[in-house]
């Protein structure tokens, strides 16, 4: 038995039938898999509607079944566009329409750079070497632009940035570029507050602003100790609280672990792509497409843009998705290989979480084992370990 649901979201055909066997020619059309809205039986009777492509298929069963059936009212999208079939200026203005929207949009014909923070010319002039680089320039089709490694590579090269967005709207590339807030205080300066270590450490340096310093330079503190207190106490013996201020510079060690094997199967998105595309209006999404759209084992990237009819946007948008297959890769690494990516591994981390200190030394232990090369790093690290903690009262 069929299941399929065919034509009734484009519109509907209501028939009545009198005569022969109702009961059975809508069992039959139920096994052929026709859909049946508001069926009802009377004296020898029924009635109901289907869809206009199954129209014809009802007619045939109920002259099998000895119903003499009758269409009544016409609805849906199948009959309006049915009404205007004969019209063909309709249809070549509508593919003008589409020809011009397609060639307006096909090629980037202006690049914009925005962002807050306070751009400067540098960083954006810096910008536009980048989306050069990457294929992303004036005359260029809108269409494959490489778009997620010309956002990487601003994350990469612009220190201050920190968030980055690139999207084409039409002809029009726009490049966002977010720099990265200053740090602001914790506290008001008005505020009570004692400074203690972050982490254990060994001080070795210390700028006091204001307040008391309570440890002194060489000596250990563990994390959460006193390094400068807010209680200030003058030469007449009077207390008063303030908010101390200090960079106080500890040295403390950690120890890292990084391991490559020689045998690695990864990963990587770069086989074949499937594109899919949506019409949407408003809330409205049109497929413009058959089937589902999924891809199994597969990297999904999605951008829309804006439609546009001689420069200016219309209500219309153009979704674009597309699946890139994974592809699995065996590698085979030797020691030189798995030596170079350890560096690059460590570096990479470096880098992530080691930006606010200074790596004074690092002492560097690779093993050979079994299946890879694992290396121990032992770090020697400099930097404020001073945090505030509000002093409590009453």
């Amino acid at each position: 038995m069929s299941h399929k649901k065919k034509g009734l979201p484009y519109g509907s055909v209501e028939f009545s039938g009198f005569g022969g066997f109702p009961e059975k020619m809508a069992s039959e059309l139920l096994w052929q898999g026709v859909q049946l809205r508001r069926v009802r039986f009377g004296d020898g009777t029924i009635s109901g509607a289907v869809s206009p492509m199954d129209y014809w298929l009802t007619a045939k069963t109920a002259q099998k079944c000895g119903v003499r059936i009758r269409a009544g009212k016409r609805r849906g999208l199948y009959f309006s566009v049915m009404r205007y079939s004969r019209r063909a200026g309709l249809y070549v203005g509508f593919l003008t329409f589409l020809v011009i929207i397609s060639m307006g949009s096909s090629h980037i014909q202006d690049i914009e750079v925005e962002g807050s923070g306070g751009i400067t010319s540098s960083q954006r002039s810096q910008v536009m070497t980048i989306l050069e680089e990457c294929g992303i320039k004036r005359g260029v089709p809108t269409r494959g632009l490489n778009i997620a490694t010309a956002e990487r590579r601003m994350m990469l090269e612009i220190p201050e940035a920190a968030w980055t967005d690139v999207s084409c709207v039409g002809f029009r590339v726009k490049a966002t570029l977010e720099l990265v807030t200053p740090k602001p205080d914790m506290l008001e300066l008005d505020v009570p507050c004692n400074l203690v270590a972050s982490r254990s450490a060994k001080v070795i340096e210390h700028t006091v602003r204001d307040g008391t310093l309570v440890t002194e330079t060489g000596s250990g503190v563990p994390a959460g100790g006193l390094l400068v207190s807010g209680v200030v106490t003058d030469s007449a013996g009077n207390v008063t609280l303030k908010h101390a201020s200090a960079d106080i510079i500890g040295e403390f060690t950690e120890s890292r672990e990084f391991f490559v094997p020689y045998n690695e199967t990864v990963s990587t998105a770069d086989g074949e792509q499937t594109e899919f595309r949506w019409l949407v209006a408003g809330d409205d999404e049109i497929p413009l497409f058959w089937g589902e759209a999924a891809v199994p084992d597969s990297v999904y990237h999605e951008e829309t843009e804006v439609l546009s009819l001689f420069g200016h946007e219309i209500p219309l948008k153009l979704r674009r998705g597309v699946f890139t297959k994974l592809r699995q890769h065996d590698i085979t690494r030797s020691a030189d290989d798995c030596l170079a990516e350890l560096e690059r591994l460590q570096s990479d981390f470096e880098q992530n979480f080691y930006g606010e200190y200074e790596i004074y030394s690092c002492d560097e232990t690779a093993v050979p084992e079994q299946d890879g090369i694992r290396l121990t790093a032992v770090y020697t690290l400099r930097g404020n370990i001073a945090e505030e903690r509000v002093i409590e009262t009453g």
